[in-house]
């Protein structure tokens, strides 16, 4: 699997895939934030937005 600095897709709980359309909770220099301090996670394209707590797994495609 792939860290989510360079994932493209995010695994949900239900077992599908989905296309990543923003990140959020990483800072300039790549650092992920902590739970205590909200924590990171993804947006996807189609409006999901997924915490680091529901992502299942990460991944990246390289023909994208």
């Amino acid at each position: 699997m792939t860290d989510v600095r360079d994932a493209t897709h995010v695994k949900t709980r239900d077992g599908r895939w989905h296309k990543i359309a923003q990140k959020w909770g990483i800072s300039k220099e790549g650092y992920l934030e902590p739970p205590s301090r909200g924590g990171f996670g993804v947006t996807t394209t189609d409006g999901q937005s997924v915490s680091m707590w529901d992502a299942m797994a990460y991944k990246k495609e390289d023909n994208e």
